[in-house]
């Protein structure tokens, strides 16, 4: 599953741009103008003023304990394009006293080009203790950290905002936020530096064309702490924070006997299984075979999740019967046989695959099939926001596996897909790239498809299998890839 967020450059074209599109409020009145238009008062705000990092080979993870807060008001934006065609938009949502919304549109330059946050936030100055500069670092801040943080007795109890920004290059809809009274960490996956054992300052810094964007005070934009650097063991002390999938606890299923068998459940029951087209596409080698590798996934729209359930089907039997369960308005109306479910124990799996999700070929100029690729099971969960805009997407489900894969002694195994989220499968998952090693070069067509075997049902077939063309080229042991654009789209 693909967990990562990285970091970009903002040229200084971008910070240009960024701030001639904003309103003429300078931090001098922001207090005054945010609590009259209900905006968040964004703060850096210090953990502990010296903290202590272990280095490991050399290097040490550069978490200085910094925050992002929001007083007075949440930070919430929503990213979201109309169509892949179109360019992603992003929008401030401000909320009013008496529960009324407005929407102010921030300049597109703020995101990169994978939206994965707020693009070069925060920069991070690292100095030794003569104050030499060792580092400068550009931060792009990803409000939906993995751990975000109450500030106070008397903040909100919850946050309503999902615990990661996503990466995947062909999002939707997506909302992003500091809950009021919340704090989220810029430094989520810290920054990997070479420093030597010894002290250290390092400053944040908000760069200022978010300043003016956001009306930040100066004396909230910026914050220090005293960092000693100590040789040790210990590679996980500052290590990135756990993700969700290890922080929360899988909903629990209903009871089968509760679910009746519907041969035709009513479409607002069903998601709809929708192929996105392979991307980070790339040629490698591997034990003298020449490989294409990709990335894949599919994701559920529609009015409800795809929940698939399996038992097993008697004692020491490798394989469990799968069902479809239909949820409307939160309860379960009914199931249906959808395949199986069989245990997987190679390439370190040791899991449970369903058998009957996806499907990844290579096809010729014709459209035929080449080459199949040997994944063909799957451990179905959410692992990227698509569009949560949508009607029914949950912010926050459970995310990635948090053991649902099942265990080889396991008797039930549920895994589910909630609406408006993917499930991808990285470029470098083992057993996944198209062998093409006696493939000859010229044109072909990375084909994904979901629901091959049309045994779920979903409120539509005709969005299931999409197409990526890509050229082949290069001599063996040395092959290339062209990948042609999709929809403008170059992942």
């Amino acid at each position: 599953m693909a967990w990562n967020w990285y970091r970009t450059h903002m040229t200084s074209a971008a910070a240009v741009t960024i701030t001639t599109a904003l309103t003429a409020i300078t931090p001098g009145n922001a207090e005054a103008a945010s609590a009259a238009a209900a905006e968040p008062l964004l703060q850096l705000v210090v953990a502990q003023k010296n903290i202590t990092l272990t280095r490991s080979r050399g290097q040490v993870f550069l978490d200085p304990g910094i925050w992002v807060a929001s007083r007075r008001a949440p930070l919430e934006l929503r990213v979201s394009r109309k169509g892949y065609s179109a360019p992603l938009q992003i929008n401030q949502i401000l909320r009013g006293p008496s529960g009324s919304t407005r929407s102010r549109r921030l300049p597109a330059s703020v995101l990169p080009e994978t939206p994965v946050g707020l693009k070069n936030f925060l920069r991070l100055t690292v100095k030794d203790q003569v104050g030499t500069v060792k580092a400068t670092l550009p931060i792009s801040f990803c409000p939906n950290t993995s751990d975000p943080a109450r500030l106070t007795p008397t903040a909100p109890n919850s946050s309503p905002y999902p615990l990661l920004c996503g990466n995947n290059p062909f999002m939707l809809g997506h909302v992003w936020g500091v809950q009021k009274d919340w704090a989220a960490d810029p430094t989520d996956a810290p920054p990997v530096l070479p420093l030597t054992p010894g002290k250290y300052e390092v400053t944040a810094t908000i760069t200022p064309a978010y300043v003016n964007l956001f009306h930040i005070p100066a004396a909230h934009a910026s914050s220090k702490v005293e960092v000693t650097v100590v040789d040790g063991q210990d590679t996980g002390i500052h290590s990135p924070a756990p993700t969700a999938a290890s922080t929360q606890v899988p909903p629990q299923a209903p009871p089968l006997s509760r679910a009746r068998t519907v041969t035709n459940p009513p479409k607002d029951s069903l998601p709809d299984m929708i192929a996105l087209p392979a991307w980070d596409i790339s040629t490698g080698t591997e034990s003298r075979r020449d490989l294409l590798n990709f990335a894949a996934a599919v994701w559920a729209s529609g009015d409800a999740p795809l929940d698939i359930q399996a038992f097993r089907k008697d004692n020491g039997s490798l394989t469990m019967d799968a069902y479809q369960y239909f949820w409307r308005n939160g309860k379960v109306i009914g199931q249906a046989p959808a395949g199986s479910m069989g245990f997987e124990s190679d390439h370190d799996h040791d899991h449970w695959h369903y058998e009957q999700f996806a499907r990844y070929r290579l096809l010729d100029a014709d459209q035929k099939s080449v080459v199949k690729s040997q994944k063909t099971g799957f451990c179905i969960a959410p692992t990227d926001p698509i569009n949560l805009l949508l009607p029914h997407a949950p912010r926050q489900p459970v995310l990635g596996f948090a053991g649902r894969c099942g265990s080889p002694t396991a008797l039930w195994v549920r895994q589910t897909l909630p609406v408006g989220w993917g499930d991808t499968y990285p470029a470098d998952i083992e057993g996944q790239a198209f062998d093409i090693t006696s493939v000859p070069n010229g044109t072909y067509y990375v084909e994904i498809t979901a629901n091959p075997q049309r045994v779920l049902h979903e409120r539509s077939l005709t969005n299931d299998r999409t197409l990526r063309k890509v050229i082949l080229g290069g001599a063996a042991g040395n092959r290339s890839v062209k990948v042609s654009a999709w929809h403008g789209i170059d992942g």
